[in-house]
């Protein structure tokens, strides 16, 4: 570093971080007039580290930032001047604290005020200031961000409310002296999430869905977006497809009862000052064929209505389960529901759970789904809640499956006076084909059918046929591969008889010819 009476000069001026990448700097600043010193000086860094901090150092703002750069600083201190190229590096992983307060600095004018009483006029201690003004800037910066640049954004240190993103961004930034500012380019989420606690009794997660994008065109506040966040919850169907399945026997409303997993999905789109907020439910596409696809046509439904999805999805981030609606079912929907129905499982739950543990490896089971209801038949609404026990067993290597069950009251009876029978339901199930794809089933069930009719007993025959598929072709397959197999192994075999008649043929001629 020279200093001399043009200014100071430097030549490869080195900077080293701990990791020994260097920051070099060349140049000169001219100090024809301290009052205006110009500037030429170059600048190279490559992922030189300018932070490197802890908690313990920075409770606000820690971690580690690096970057590279190649920039020259040219003009005066009245506008200078700034061409430069920047790339954000992917060691870096910031994490800043929003601050609960605010510090406001009123005024800092005449704090101190240096005051020689013996010689007033001296120049040391003159009280007129004469000091450059920058006037403005000229910028302009091609920024990059690293794909593994990594930020947080704690919003509440005492909740743990945070924002994480990162991602690959290229933006050109200019800024003219007269203070216009334009910022064009995108920034495209590679990963990140939103994790928000509610007094450590609430802890929701939303995901950033890759490919999340981020735009500007000019305005550095006019960006447009296209953000999508997801929240994964696994949770029981059943609410959801109450309507569906309320005139189904027990071992088709078990199905619905498992666990299976959904997402959440906010999407952000529009103006960053007028953003567009909305809400869509899906699955999995591993588990879109669940059940036979009902629990994910159900869920497109949803998507279609617009009061209907607004509630599943707040009934979803709030209480983990889907809003149960009235219906045919009888209940009565609502958060009554939901407390009951949770309290429902527990107790179905601890009942079947006792069983396994009672029967062991008899092969019997034994099913117990408390259900409770409100009863429109009489004169008024009855608060009922009934107690299905339901026992299976399977014969013949699994192939034919027997059940029984019936349902006992333990609040509240029928307005019209009827008694749930011993055996109300019978169901055998018998497999025609070893994958279980081709059933032949006979069930004998009571089942509440409406207002006017009540409770009936229905008994039929039932030619099941399951097949899950993606393409329709797959289906057309699948019902005829049956027959294609069995033909081209009746092919086979007369194939094979033939050519062991034909050989046995030829050791006959054989020996007579010996």
């Amino acid at each position: 570093l020279s200093i001399d009476n043009a200014g100071l000069s430097m030549k490869n001026f080195t900077v080293l971080d701990a990791k020994k990448n260097a920051l070099v700097l060349s140049g000169s600043i001219g100090t024809e007039s301290f009052l205006n010193p110009t500037f030429n000086l170059d600048l190279k860094a490559n992922n030189f580290r300018i932070l490197n901090a802890t908690k313990e150092d920075n409770a606000t703002l820690f971690g580690v930032a690096t970057f590279n750069a190649k920039a020259k600083l040219t003009g005066d201190l009245q506008i200078p001047k700034l061409n430069a190229e920047v790339t954000v590096g992917e060691n870096t992983n910031l994490t800043y604290v929003l601050p609960a307060t605010y510090a406001n600095i009123e005024s800092r004018d005449e704090v101190v005020a240096f005051v020689n009483r013996e010689n007033p006029d001296a120049i040391l201690t003159q009280t007129e200031e004469k000091t450059a003004v920058i006037s403005g800037f000229d910028i302009k910066t091609k920024l990059k961000i690293d794909k593994k640049a990594a930020v947080t954004v704690v919003i509440n240190e005492e909740t743990g409310d945070n924002f994480k993103i990162s991602g690959a961004g290229d933006f050109i930034f200019t800024m003219l002296p007269n203070g216009r500012i334009t910022l064009t380019g995108g920034y495209e989420v590679a990963e990140g999430h939103y994790e928000l606690n509610l007094y450590n009794l609430v802890n929701r997660r939303f995901n950033l869905v890759p490919g999340s994008r981020i735009s500007w065109s000019g305005d550095p506040f006019d960006a447009d977006l296209n953000v999508t966040a997801s929240y994964k919850i696994e949770t029981s169907a059943a609410p959801l497809m109450a309507s569906q399945i309320s005139n189904e026997d027990p071992s088709v409303k078990n199905k619905f009862k498992q666990v299976l997993p959904f997402n959440v999905y906010l999407n952000i789109d529009g103006e960053l000052l007028q953003p567009k907020i909305s809400f869509e439910l899906n699955m999995p596409e591993e588990e879109q064929g669940a059940i036979g696809g009902q629990v994910y046509g159900r869920v497109q439904q949803v998507n279609q209505q617009e009061e209907e999805l607004n509630k599943q999805v707040f009934s979803l981030l709030v209480l983990n389960r889907f809003y149960p609606n009235s219906g045919s079912d009888g209940s009565s929907g609502g958060f009554a529901t939901i407390a009951r129905d949770n309290l429902n499982d527990a107790v179905s739950g601890q009942l079947n759970a006792f069983s396994d543990n009672l029967l062991g490896n008899s092969g019997i089971e034994l099913d117990f789904d408390l259900n409770s209801y409100t009863d429109f038949q009489g004169a008024s609404a009855t608060d009922r809640t009934q107690l299905g026990v339901t026992a299976q067993k399977k014969l013949f290597n699994e192939r034919l499956t027997v059940r029984v069950g019936s349902d006992v009251d333990i609040q509240g009876s029928s307005s019209t006076g009827e008694t749930s029978p011993l055996i109300g339901n019978v169901s055998i199930e018998y497999k025609l084909s070893e994958d279980g794809r081709y059933r032949l089933k006979g069930f004998r069930k009571s089942e509440f059918e409406n207002v006017i009719d009540g409770q009936t007993i229905v008994s039929g025959i039932a030619l099941i046929f399951t097949q899950e598929f993606n393409e329709f072709n797959e289906l057309w397959d699948a019902i005829f591969r049956s027959k294609d197999e069995e033909m081209k192994k009746e092919k086979e075999a007369a194939e094979l008889e033939l050519k062991e008649k034909q050989t046995a043929t030829n050791k006959s001629i054989q020996k007579k010819k010996d």
